[in-house]
């Protein structure tokens, strides 16, 4: 296999004024929104506008955000693939410090592929995100990324967190982009298509879906396209297991972790679809374009709950 480890991209776009401090996407939203709500007079509902504000999504809207007034609210809907890769290039990709877990990914999958790593491949959509307390909203925003659970922090080999190192946004929301920048996260602004929900219909097949993105930097060809279709009859991945890898502790900075939740077990989720597909990207932290077919993974919408701030990464 080729070697897939990163290298530095010199021509990677760089924000003048890094701002808000970061440990995953929806984490930047939030910023963001109580950086508005501190310097500006909130008189009914805080909305923080987006270029994108004609644009219709087909997602649900957010109906917990009172049961939950002192979380950040919304509903996270996308297309989430398992791509095994080997243990030896997951060990080149994964900062040396951190230990993989493969304990806890063979204890949930035993029949993966021996000397395997599971990564995750994902676009994404976040819808309708408010912060109840505050009756604040923020616009919605796509991300596409490549990430990498099972990994041990703590170096107790047993808690899991999830390494996330790159990410492609919506440009439309350029302060959530330094915030993540200031914080040492990579991200290159993005276009999106579809620009406001997590995938569209293909003609290709009956239930065929695609969702691509682009970074806005012409000399940069940073992109992630995903292409699948359902897959009812070979599911290798149970949902449980896209359960477990997506609500494991996301973190840039080891010293911090952001404990987002996705809410599996609501209604939403039981329109869960699994599919397999195509992943094509040219994105860190890899070092060239990769094409992977025939991977399998879910289609799936749910609510998230997230905290206000940042947590010391830690034993659960």
């Amino acid at each position: 296999m080729a070697n897939l480890l990163a290298a530095p991209r010199t021509s990677r776009e760089t924000p003048s004024s890094p701002i808000i401090p970061f440990a995953n996407l929806s984490r930047l939203l939030l910023s963001t929104l109580l950086f508005a709500i501190i310097h500006g007079a909130i008189s009914d509902q805080q909305v923080i506008s987006s270029p994108r504000d004609s644009c219709i999504t087909q997602d649900a809207p957010n109906q917990h955000s009172q049961q939950y007034p002192d979380l950040a609210t919304g509903i996270l809907n996308g297309t989430t693939l398992i791509v095994p890769i080997s243990l030896q290039t997951a060990r080149q990709i994964i900062p040396a410090e951190y230990g993989i877990i493969e304990d806890a990914y063979r204890a949930l999958l035993p029949s993966f592929p021996d000397g395997m790593y599971p990564m995750m491949a994902q676009i994404v959509h976040d819808h309708d995100i408010k912060l109840a307390s505050m009756n604040a909203s923020l616009p919605d925003f796509s991300r596409a990324s490549l990430e990498f659970p099972f990994i041990d922090v703590l170096g107790d080999g047993v808690t899991s967190f999830r390494w996330a190192n790159t990410f492609m946004m919506s440009a439309s929301n350029p302060l959530a982009i330094q915030g993540a920048e200031g914080y040492g996260i990579s991200v290159y602004p993005s276009t999106f298509h579809p620009s406001c929900n997590a995938y569209e219909a293909s003609s290709l097949l009956d239930g065929a879906t695609f969702a691509h993105s682009q970074s806005t930097n012409s000399t940069m060809d940073t992109f992630m396209t995903i292409e699948t279709s359902p897959s009812r009859d070979m599911v290798p991945y149970p949902l449980d297991f896209i359960a477990n890898v997506t609500n494991q502790p996301v973190f840039g900075n080891p010293s911090q972790c952001d404990y987002y939740m996705r809410l599996f077990n609501s209604t939403m989720a039981s329109g869960a679809v699994p599919v397999v597909g195509k992943v094509r990207t040219n994105l860190e932290p890899l070092i060239q374009p990769q094409i992977w077919d025939g991977v399998f993974g879910w289609q799936v919408a749910t609510p998230f709950l997230e905290p206000t701030a940042p947590e010391p990464c830690r034993a659960t």
